[in-house]
């Protein structure tokens, strides 16, 4: 019975999120804001079916690894070594870092 709430929550997450992604047509931009969400999420003493909804379904949604990895692949077929090193740090760095703010951010909230 678990399983088919959990897919519920998921999905009614996903579709919002996959929606503002459509919109929204800057990768690094969704990837940041998912990951300081998450962080958000992730430090917040909400309940496992908001975490589905939230974390799983919107913010999975939201981010997209496959969009970053093809536009890092373009970088690197167009000989532009330089900035795929770039890219490839800065966003690992800057969403580590968005994760921890929002993480912060929620145990702040919750003291």
């Amino acid at each position: 019975m678990m399983k088919n709430n959990s897919f519920f929550f998921i999905s009614i997450g996903a579709i919002p999120a996959a929606i503002l992604r459509w919109q929204i047509d800057e990768i690094f931009i969704v990837n940041i804001i998912g990951c300081f969400l998450l962080g958000l999420i992730n430090g917040s003493l909400i309940s496992r079916k908001y975490q589905l909804l939230f974390g799983v379904g919107f913010c999975g949604s939201l981010t997209t690894f496959s969009g970053w990895s093809l536009y890092l692949f373009d970088l690197i077929r167009q000989g532009l070594y330089k900035l795929f090193i770039l890219h490839s740090i800065s966003i690992v760095i800057i969403g580590c870092c968005a994760v921890g703010l929002g993480d912060l951010l929620a145990r702040k909230i919750n003291s």
